[in-house]
């Protein structure tokens, strides 16, 4: 149900109130991210001039001012969303939970018709029941937003749908309430990307030529490139375009937004982001030895405007030959088939075999990020690396092996 409409001077006021209280303050912020990126996710932040600290497995935490997180969003290629911190406080019983939830100043954070969903974890707490608390959340919000002429539209999509996201965790009968500024996951670029089957999320391979070092590199070779994913997100560094410049974010439907001064912060990291671009010509060469991953790649390529940059074949990894020039300029990034990409009867272990011998082959000297399920399969690979990041990609445990070029750090 709507409340009721607020009177002229009751609208200035509150408006008063999201300037002083939200506009003019700093925030707490947490960055959601890939775990096993954290510190790859960090370093990309501090590149945004975003102070960031270690924040736990899974995400870092920064602190500033609503333009800190507009640029988190905007810029950061490695983050999955952005949480804003707001309340935190102790319960140990529903009533106790509701009344803090209706004191808080929601209608300063919300605007009129926010489409709400809850997401509700709790662990080692009195009150445990997710449902019930998303419940009481529920109540209490729109209850408060009602006595200032708002209303709220609940049982939004939970998890990366469109809407509101309100996240609550309660561990050891302590609550702490967050809310998304991102709205759909961030690794959803708005470029209408075509995929195949099981691709790498956008945020996830960011993550991992990050990680690599992609900006020293001037080519960046991707034998098995499924959607083009890697050559997308190579792109996007190597021309210094923020990674979420081509979408909307849920942060445009809070009251404290104020479209002006966004599109000078987005003119701003735009203009910033290409200064530190990497200077001088760049490559992308992907291939698959899938012809129908091979046009899907081309067809992303071109639609992301890299079609002058990067190039999409159907090719055999085995017999491709390296790029002409200097190897240690070259990266090659892999993600070689395995769980549900891996076709019937494959012997994973011969195929990681024969990939580690094509690279000391052909790819002596280049600098190298290879994801690698289990430690047989890193065995049979049989190459050294100089760092090794522990993840999980859809569901299953892999290592990313990282090796730099012989003079990539000079």
């Amino acid at each position: 149900m709507s409340g009721v409409a607020l009177p002229a001077a009751n609208e200035k006021a509150l408006a008063r109130r999201v300037k002083d209280h939200v506009i003019g303050r700093r925030h707490e912020f947490f960055a959601v991210v890939h775990p096993g990126f954290e510190e790859t996710a960090r370093r990309e932040l501090e590149g945004l001039g975003i102070t960031a600290a270690p924040g736990g497995t899974g995400g870092v935490a920064f602190s500033g001012r609503l333009e800190d997180a507009w640029r988190a969003n905007l810029g950061a290629g490695t983050v999955s969303r952005v949480l804003m911190r707001l309340a935190r406080f102790k319960a140990t019983g529903f009533a106790e939970f509701r009344d803090r939830v209706a004191a808080f100043p929601w209608e300063l954070h919300l605007g009129d018709g926010a489409a709400l969903a809850f997401s509700v974890s709790a662990s080692r707490s009195r009150l445990w029941h997710e449902g019930r608390l998303a419940e009481e959340a529920a109540q209490a919000v729109s209850g408060r937003l009602a006595g200032f002429g708002r209303h709220a539209c609940l049982g939004g999509k939970d998890g990366d749908g469109a809407g509101q996201h309100v996240f609550i965790r309660m561990e050891e009968n302590r609550c702490l309430i967050s809310l998304d500024s991102s709205g759909e996951l961030l690794y959803r670029r708005g470029r209408g990307k075509f995929t195949e089957g099981a691709p790498l999320r956008e945020t996830l391979a960011c993550a991992i030529l990050r990680a690599a070092g992609i900006e020293r590199y001037r080519t960046l070779v991707d034998p098995f490139c499924g959607s083009g994913t890697f050559a997308l997100e190579a792109g996007a560094v190597f021309l210094g375009r923020p990674a979420g410049g081509d979408r909307s974010f849920a942060f445009q439907s809070w009251p404290s937004f104020r479209p002006a001064r966004f599109a000078h912060a987005r003119e701003e990291l735009e203009r910033t982001m290409s200064e530190k671009a990497p200077d001088g010509p760049r490559r992308i060469y992907c291939s698959d030895l899938d012809e129908k991953a091979a046009t899907t790649a081309r067809h992303n390529i071109a639609a992301a405007g890299l079609a002058g940059l990067a190039v999409a074949d159907q090719a055999d990894f085995f017999r491709l030959h390296p790029p002409a020039g200097d190897p240690a300029a070259v990266l090659l990034a892999m993600n070689p088939p395995y769980g549900a990409r891996q076709l019937p009867g494959t012997d994973i272990a011969s195929l990681f075999r024969r990939i580690g011998e094509k690279v000391r082959r052909d790819y002596a000297g280049c600098g190298y990020a290879i994801i690698v399920p289990g430690l047989e399969n890193e065995k049979a690979l049989g190459l050294p690396h100089d760092r090794k990041i522990l993840f999980h990609n859809g569901g299953i445990p892999v290592a990313l092996l990282i090796k730099d070029s012989v003079t990539s750090n000079k």
